[in-house]
């Protein structure tokens, strides 16, 4: 129920007669668990959906090259969509999973429909890779707002929406494919490196980029006020300070699933059930909060005030009318 993770999108193509020593850990059909991941679940969904609305509403201006103070809005706007759509396939999910349970008996596995829980699964990997890239597209922006470069708004959609479908066609394709005869440690390879690449590319990428981009923020103010006073210093340390909290809570909301991955392939065939169970406990909290988290980081633009034709007019007559009506130059 947590994020695209490998090891449950596993548990679509298991049955009770093909379930492995490793696979014992999966029975985590606990309604605590189920309970917490769907109110994680679902308060994500509401905060990445009051986001998206906020940024929605904020103005979107035509050229976005000019426009840097913007540029971001448009950026976190497409991260809160992606966030949003993750949310939602975690809560469709996370509730099959616990409508699942069979309530009559003590059995522990009650397996959903495979061909709905592949799909959901595939959902939830696609948006939450997305998620990733356009987080790490927000680091690249904010490095080329610094270096005065353009904002290269198709390349950004290529790399974000199209790189998350390409690694997930990879990956999946090879775990639910039928009758390929790999090797389970094979099938599994080909869609942990496709789930764990993006995640972990942002997880180091964002500092150094970010560090870049503050080196050549002090070069710009200087060169444009040619100085570099308490003020000028004052406002890097703030962007500094904001940028450390934006990749920190990154890391609180998706080091754990490093670890995990980390963990599952180095004690494959003796795996610690007891410390993987309370790690995922804590992934089904903190993955989904990424978008209440991402609330209070990034700024939401003031929104838009719509004004009718008359009331500007009425406001242009006013300034004309309290402009001086010069009769004679000042100077003389």
């Amino acid at each position: 129920m947590v994020m695209a993770d490998p090891s449950l999108q596993s548990l679509c193509c298991l049955t009770t007669s093909n379930r492995s020593q490793q696979y014992h850990l999966l029975e985590l059909h606990q309604s605590a668990y189920y309970g917490l991941s769907l109110a994680s679940a679902i308060v994500g969904f509401l905060g990445s959906v009051y986001q998206l609305n906020l940024r929605y509403a904020a103005p979107f201006p035509r050229y976005q090259y000019f426009n840097v103070g913007l540029r971001g809005n448009n950026v976190l706007f497409w991260l809160a969509l992606a966030d949003t759509f993750a949310a939602f396939g975690l809560i469709i999910r996370s509730t099959g999973w616990f409508l699942s349970q069979d309530w009559s008996s003590h059995a522990m596995f009650t397996p959903l429909n495979p061909t709905f829980c592949a799909i959901i699964s595939g959902w939830i990997q696609f948006s939450y890779t997305s998620s990733h890239l356009w987080t790490l597209v927000y680091a690249v922006d904010v490095r080329r707002i610094t270096f005065d470069q353009p904002f290269a708004a198709p390349v950004y959609h290529f790399s974000a929406w199209g790189g998350a479908i390409i690694l997930c066609i990879v990956g999946l394709t090879m775990l639910y494919f039928p009758g390929n005869g790999y090797d389970t440690f094979v099938k599994l390879l080909p869609n942990h490196v496709a789930t764990y690449l993006p995640l972990v590319l942002t997880c180091l990428a964002c500092p150094f980029l970010f560090m870049s981009a503050f080196r050549q923020a002090e070069i710009s103010l200087t060169r444009r006020y040619a100085r570099y006073t308490t003020t000028e210093r004052r406002l890097v340390e703030s962007l500094k300070l904001k940028f450390i909290l934006i990749v920190s809570v990154f890391y609180l909301c998706w080091m754990p699933n490093i670890v995990n991955g980390l963990v599952l392939w180095i004690s494959w065939y003796k795996l610690p059930v007891t410390w993987v169970l309370a790690n995922w406990y804590l992934m089904a909290l903190l993955n989904p909060l990424q978008g209440v988290f991402n609330i209070m980081l990034y700024r939401i633009p003031k929104r838009r005030q719509p004004r009718s034709q008359l009331r500007g007019w009425f406001a242009s007559v006013q300034i004309r009318k309290t402009e001086p009506q010069e009769e004679t130059p000042l100077l003389l």
